[in-house]
């Protein structure tokens, strides 16, 4: 275990808001208040991603991981690639767009549409039943159980939220142990929950810059690059953190075994020793690199059903709305983990 001291409560929160606003990458160092290396460089950052000793930890987890600990992760993250299968996927993809292009279509036209109670939220509720199996008679049931888990993971600094959170998800992996496909409650959370977020701060981005949505409305054929730009730009994930479970060498930096990585994925993602003018957003960006999804041997599983409906439903918005004149103010909701805009209003295009 590291020999660095402990931080107090109080001092740790003003360092984990510190963390959660850097911007600027920078050499990795470690931070005495937060008890771990900040890592925050792009080359840094998926270095530290692709080293296998450096195993996912929640935030405020207890215990050590250990090798053993690696290997069940490892053993979960296989299962659930191989459910995502070519068929499936193609499958998938044929009935997202279409249950996309009904409930797009069936927006009415003479009033501003919330994009994400109207639009988002209901598909991709439908997304998380038909992939993990569930119910659709307990559709909104297990989406209420899937909100109190999603909401301490956008606000981990409101303790209140924790002991429901843990109720709502051991409740949500016992409905859903027979599941379609492996950790069908997690699933299900993602889709019903992460996904109508992402797609929100996504669909922001875009309104923002009206020149390239329009482009995108025109230019369908750019959705694939477009949207590893707009995930570098809009993603939701500020930090992910790791911990070394053998000592490592980083970027000539010595990480002792048991001690933590705070791996700054915003920041990363705005180097401009990787990207010209990152504060930019380009759709046509050649190697738009992110770290949305993870990187390397402890990726997201889902990262490839995510990517995919992502890119299906921004298709949809881009076909089917455009952006309001004047704009309306957008409300910022979630925390520290991370936040998304709702309500995000924009027009049904008149045919």
């Amino acid at each position: 275990m590291s020999s660095e001291p402990l931080a107090s409560p109080e001092r740790l929160q003003s360092s984990q808001h510190r963390v959660a606003t850097q911007s600027q990458p920078r050499a990795i160092y470690f931070d005495a208040l937060a008890n771990a290396w900040m890592i925050s460089r792009f080359a840094d950052v998926h270095a530290a991603f692709l080293e296998p000793n450096l195993c996912p930890v929640g935030e405020n987890a207890k215990h050590e991981v250990t090798a053993k600990d690696r290997d069940e992760q490892a053993r979960m993250r296989a299962e659930a690639l191989a459910a995502l299968t070519p068929q499936k996927m193609a499958l998938w993809e044929s009935d997202f767009s279409r249950q996309a292009q009904s409930i797009a279509t069936a927006l009415p036209t003479s009033r501003p549409i919330d994009l994400v109670a109207e639009f988002a939220r209901p598909w991709a509720l439908i997304l998380a039943v038909q992939v993990t199996g569930a119910n659709e008679t307990d559709a909104e049931y297990l989406a209420g159980l899937a909100s109190r888990v999603s909401a301490t993971t956008a606000d981990p600094d409101d303790v209140s939220l924790k002991v429901p959170a843990d109720a709502a998800g051991a409740e949500l992996n016992e409905k859903l142990k027979e599941g379609a496909v492996p950790m069908a409650g997690p699933a299900f959370v993602g889709l019903s929950q992460t996904l109508p977020c992402l797609l929100a701060n996504i669909w922001h981005a875009l309104l923002q810059a009206p020149g390239e949505m329009e482009r995108l409305h025109h230019e369908p054929e750019l959705i694939p690059r477009a949207m590893e730009e707009l995930l570098r730009c809009a993603g939701l994930v500020n930090v992910l953190h790791r911990q070394a479970i053998e000592d490592v060498n980083l970027a000539g930096v010595q990480i002792k075994a048991g001690q933590r990585l705070h791996l700054l994925v915003k920041a990363a993602q705005q180097d401009q020793g990787q990207f010209l003018s990152p504060d930019k957003m380009d759709i046509t960006r050649r190697a738009a690199r992110h770290f949305a999804f993870g990187a390397g041997p402890h990726s997201c599983a889902a990262a490839p059903l995510l990517r995919m409906a992502a890119a299906v439903a921004t298709r949809s918005f881009v076909t089917h709305f455009t952006a309001m004149e004047p704009p309306v103010p957008v409300k910022w909701n979630g925390g520290r983990g991370f936040r998304w805009p709702a309500p995000l209003y924009a027009c049904r295009r008149q045919k």
